[in-house]
């Protein structure tokens, strides 16, 4: 009877073993990661010794940590208790700071979907009013070109400026101030609370300036004898990619600012 220490399993025994796919540890082979003690020529058939059992527990429980395959390659063969002490609280400090990253990234999307569910109730497509909107921050992110890069992006609303055929881009931080975004200080700014009329554009955002000319069209009714529309407009994007795929559901904010 074969003692422990002794004994070799099949890649599919060590597979099961683990409760991980056999095409993992075939890849970890082609990496240099994981080589089977041995191999047949013919069948090309993998075999693993005992002592390739732990080395495997811990490659595995670093890939629990996010540990990229890279470091664990470098990691593995040199580690010795000052070397495996350094490199776990290298790996634990990363993971509490994506954790914390996580943490700030939930309660942005709990605010942005408030804000969706708070504009939406008074989203009637015909619906045109004036309002004195608050102080807004935001941070310019540029054109067309320059936005998909980066990540606030794809977490905060997105307010665009129609400055004729122009647009620029930024993202709304409500109720935010500079500290929390060091790296966009230059890019930082505060749109003062003015007087708007608002209205909301439902649809393909390049059928919106249809939005505009109605708004200002409806304004004559709406504004006191002598006010004076800015000629750009401000919009907000409440539904849009981000949440949903059909274009013809995209619903947009559209302020112009008054001038009394």
């Amino acid at each position: 009877m074969k003692k422990n220490y002794d004994r070799t399993w099949k890649i599919g025994e060590l597979a099961n073993m683990f409760d991980i796919n056999v095409q993992l540890l075939r890849h970890y082979d082609k990496e240099g990661l994981l080589v089977p003690a041995i191999r047949n020529d013919k069948t090309k058939w993998r075999t693993y010794k005992y002592d390739q059992i732990y080395p495997l527990g811990m490659i595995r429980f670093l890939r629990q940590l996010n540990c990229s395959l890279d470091d664990i390659g470098s990691f593995m063969p040199a580690r010795n208790s000052e070397n495996t002490e350094r490199y776990l609280k290298h790996c634990i400090k990363a993971e509490r700071a994506r954790y914390e990253k996580l943490l700030k990234m939930e309660s942005v999307l709990n605010d942005r979907f408030s804000l969706i569910n708070r504009e939406m109730k008074y989203a009637a497509a015909d619906q045109i009013y004036i309002y004195s909107e608050e102080e807004m921050y935001y941070i310019e992110i540029g054109g067309i070109e320059d936005i998909f890069v980066d990540e606030l992006f794809y977490l905060y609303p997105t307010l665009v400026f129609y400055e004729g055929d122009e647009r620029r881009f930024a993202v709304w931080i409500p109720g935010e101030s500079t500290p929390e975004f060091e790296k966009y200080e230059d890019k930082f700014r505060v749109l003062k609370n003015d007087e708007y009329l608002v209205g909301f554009h439902r649809g393909p955002h390049e059928d919106i300036k249809n939005t505009f000319e109605r708004m200002r069209d409806a304004a004559p009714s709406i504004l006191d004898e002598g006010c004076i529309l800015d000629e750009n407009a401000i919009c907000i994007d409440i539904v849009d990619q981000f949440v949903e795929a059909d274009k013809n559901n995209f619903v947009t904010k559209v302020m112009i600012k008054i001038y009394r």
